[in-house]
Protein backbone atom coordinates (compact mmCIF):
# COMPACT_ATOMS: atom_id res chain seq x y z
CA UNK A 1 0.00 0.00 0.00
CA UNK A 2 1.27 3.32 -0.98
CA UNK A 3 0.92 6.46 1.09
CA UNK A 4 1.06 9.81 -0.60
CA UNK A 5 1.95 12.32 1.97
CA UNK A 6 1.59 15.96 1.15
CA UNK A 7 4.46 17.88 2.56
CA UNK A 8 3.57 21.06 4.38
CA UNK A 9 5.91 23.77 5.67
CA UNK A 10 8.62 25.89 4.16
CA UNK A 11 11.82 24.90 2.57
CA UNK A 12 15.10 26.23 3.92
CA UNK A 13 15.44 28.52 0.89
CA UNK A 14 11.98 30.04 1.48
CA UNK A 15 12.77 30.70 5.14
CA UNK A 16 16.07 32.38 4.24
CA UNK A 17 14.41 34.62 1.63
CA UNK A 18 11.66 35.59 4.07
CA UNK A 19 14.18 36.43 6.82
CA UNK A 20 16.26 38.46 4.40
CA UNK A 21 13.25 40.52 3.26
CA UNK A 22 12.10 41.01 6.85
CA UNK A 23 15.59 42.15 7.92
CA UNK A 24 15.79 44.56 4.98
CA UNK A 25 12.39 46.04 5.89
CA UNK A 26 13.44 46.50 9.55
CA UNK A 27 16.69 48.19 8.51
CA UNK A 28 14.82 50.58 6.19
CA UNK A 29 12.22 51.48 8.84
CA UNK A 30 14.94 52.04 11.47
CA UNK A 31 16.94 54.23 9.09
CA UNK A 32 13.90 56.33 8.23
CA UNK A 33 13.02 56.73 11.92
CA UNK A 34 16.61 57.71 12.77
CA UNK A 35 16.70 60.27 9.95
CA UNK A 36 13.39 61.81 10.98
CA UNK A 37 14.54 61.94 14.62
CA UNK A 38 17.77 63.75 13.65
CA UNK A 39 15.79 66.22 11.52
CA UNK A 40 13.40 66.89 14.38
CA UNK A 41 16.27 67.40 16.86
CA UNK A 42 18.04 69.77 14.44
CA UNK A 43 14.89 71.85 13.93
CA UNK A 44 14.15 71.84 17.66
CA UNK A 45 17.69 73.01 18.51
CA UNK A 46 17.54 75.80 15.89
CA UNK A 47 14.16 76.94 17.22
CA UNK A 48 15.46 76.98 20.80
CA UNK A 49 18.54 79.01 19.85
CA UNK A 50 16.45 81.45 17.80
CA UNK A 51 13.96 81.89 20.63
CA UNK A 52 16.72 82.46 23.20
CA UNK A 53 18.37 85.09 21.00
CA UNK A 54 15.06 86.82 20.24
CA UNK A 55 14.06 87.08 23.91
CA UNK A 56 17.44 88.49 24.97
CA UNK A 57 17.67 90.93 22.03
CA UNK A 58 14.14 92.24 22.68
CA UNK A 59 14.76 92.70 26.38
CA UNK A 60 18.15 94.38 26.05
CA UNK A 61 16.93 96.61 23.22
CA UNK A 62 13.87 97.77 25.15
CA UNK A 63 15.90 98.58 28.27
CA UNK A 64 18.68 100.36 26.36
CA UNK A 65 16.09 102.54 24.58
CA UNK A 66 14.71 103.53 28.00
CA UNK A 67 18.10 103.98 29.69
CA UNK A 68 19.23 107.37 30.94
CA UNK A 69 22.98 106.81 30.61
CA UNK A 70 25.31 104.17 29.16
CA UNK A 71 28.05 103.41 31.71
CA UNK A 72 30.13 100.92 29.71
CA UNK A 73 32.77 102.50 27.49
CA UNK A 74 32.06 100.88 24.14
CA UNK A 75 34.64 100.31 21.44
CA UNK A 76 33.93 101.29 17.87
CA UNK A 77 34.30 97.77 16.42
CA UNK A 78 33.11 94.22 17.02
CA UNK A 79 36.71 93.00 17.14
CA UNK A 80 37.29 94.84 20.41
CA UNK A 81 33.72 94.68 21.71
CA UNK A 82 32.73 94.19 25.33
CA UNK A 83 31.00 91.05 26.63
CA UNK A 84 28.93 93.12 29.04
CA UNK A 85 27.00 96.36 29.09
CA UNK A 86 25.96 98.51 32.04
CA UNK A 87 23.47 101.35 31.80
CA UNK A 88 21.32 103.46 34.09
CA UNK A 89 17.81 102.07 34.46
CA UNK A 90 15.23 104.40 32.95
CA UNK A 91 12.17 102.70 34.46
CA UNK A 92 12.21 103.91 38.04
CA UNK A 93 13.08 107.58 38.29
CA UNK A 94 12.70 107.48 42.11
CA UNK A 95 15.90 105.41 42.55
CA UNK A 96 19.24 105.47 40.80
CA UNK A 97 19.85 101.89 39.73
CA UNK A 98 21.78 100.29 36.91
CA UNK A 99 21.27 97.26 34.70
CA UNK A 100 24.11 95.00 33.66
CA UNK A 101 23.87 92.33 30.96
CA UNK A 102 26.82 89.97 30.92
CA UNK A 103 27.91 86.56 29.69
CA UNK A 104 28.62 84.02 32.43
CA UNK A 105 29.93 80.82 30.86
CA UNK A 106 27.26 79.94 28.28
CA UNK A 107 24.55 81.93 30.10
CA UNK A 108 23.37 85.49 29.56
CA UNK A 109 22.57 87.15 32.87
CA UNK A 110 20.89 90.40 33.90
CA UNK A 111 21.87 92.08 37.15
CA UNK A 112 20.32 95.11 38.78
CA UNK A 113 22.98 97.20 40.53
CA UNK A 114 23.05 100.12 42.92
CA UNK A 115 25.92 102.26 44.17
CA UNK A 116 26.19 103.63 47.71
CA UNK A 117 28.56 104.97 50.32
CA UNK A 118 29.06 103.08 53.60
CA UNK A 119 27.72 106.00 55.64
CA UNK A 120 24.32 105.77 53.93
CA UNK A 121 23.86 102.24 52.58
CA UNK A 122 20.20 102.78 51.63
CA UNK A 123 20.85 105.97 49.65
CA UNK A 124 21.77 105.12 46.08
CA UNK A 125 24.03 107.45 44.12
CA UNK A 126 25.38 107.63 40.59
CA UNK A 127 28.20 105.18 39.82
CA UNK A 128 30.71 108.02 39.30
CA UNK A 129 29.85 110.06 42.42
CA UNK A 130 32.80 110.89 44.66
CA UNK A 131 32.41 111.39 48.43
CA UNK A 132 34.19 114.01 50.55
CA UNK A 133 37.26 111.73 50.81
CA UNK A 134 37.49 111.38 47.03
CA UNK A 135 36.30 107.76 47.04
CA UNK A 136 33.95 106.15 44.56
CA UNK A 137 30.81 104.39 45.84
CA UNK A 138 30.54 100.65 46.51
CA UNK A 139 28.51 98.40 44.24
CA UNK A 140 25.55 96.38 45.51
CA UNK A 141 23.84 93.65 43.48
CA UNK A 142 20.10 94.01 44.06
CA UNK A 143 19.08 91.20 41.74
CA UNK A 144 20.83 88.78 39.38
CA UNK A 145 18.91 86.47 37.07
CA UNK A 146 19.39 84.18 34.12
CA UNK A 147 17.83 85.52 30.90
CA UNK A 148 19.21 83.12 28.27
CA UNK A 149 21.27 79.99 27.66
CA UNK A 150 23.71 78.63 25.06
CA UNK A 151 25.58 81.89 24.43
CA UNK A 152 28.89 81.27 22.70
CA UNK A 153 29.77 84.91 21.98
CA UNK A 154 28.35 88.27 23.05
CA UNK A 155 29.54 91.62 21.76
CA UNK A 156 28.48 95.20 22.54
CA UNK A 157 30.08 98.06 20.65
CA UNK A 158 29.25 101.47 19.19
CA UNK A 159 28.81 104.76 20.98
CA UNK A 160 26.35 106.23 23.48
CA UNK A 161 23.81 106.97 20.75
CA UNK A 162 23.92 103.77 18.69
CA UNK A 163 24.73 100.49 20.40
CA UNK A 164 25.41 97.39 18.32
CA UNK A 165 24.71 93.95 19.76
CA UNK A 166 26.10 90.72 18.31
CA UNK A 167 25.00 87.38 19.74
CA UNK A 168 26.16 83.91 18.77
CA UNK A 169 24.48 80.90 20.35
CA UNK A 170 25.64 77.30 20.15
CA UNK A 171 24.04 74.00 21.18
CA UNK A 172 24.85 70.47 20.00
CA UNK A 173 27.26 71.83 17.35
CA UNK A 174 24.45 73.97 15.88
CA UNK A 175 24.97 77.73 15.86
CA UNK A 176 22.76 80.77 15.44
CA UNK A 177 24.08 84.31 15.13
CA UNK A 178 22.19 87.57 15.11
CA UNK A 179 23.07 91.26 15.18
CA UNK A 180 21.06 94.36 15.89
CA UNK A 181 21.55 98.05 16.59
CA UNK A 182 19.70 100.08 19.19
CA UNK A 183 19.45 103.82 19.68
CA UNK A 184 19.60 104.88 23.32
CA UNK A 185 17.30 107.57 24.66
CA UNK A 186 20.09 110.15 24.90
Amino acid sequence: MRHNKLQTGFSLLEVLVALSLFSLAIIMVTSMYSLSQRSYNHASTKAELTQNARVVINRISREIRQSRDIVTELSSSLASSSQEIIFEDGHDTEKITYIKYYKDGADMRRAELAYYFEEEENVYVRYDTVNKDGELPEEKILQDQLVGEYFDMVGFWGDEDLINIDLKLKKNNKTFQTKTSVYSRN
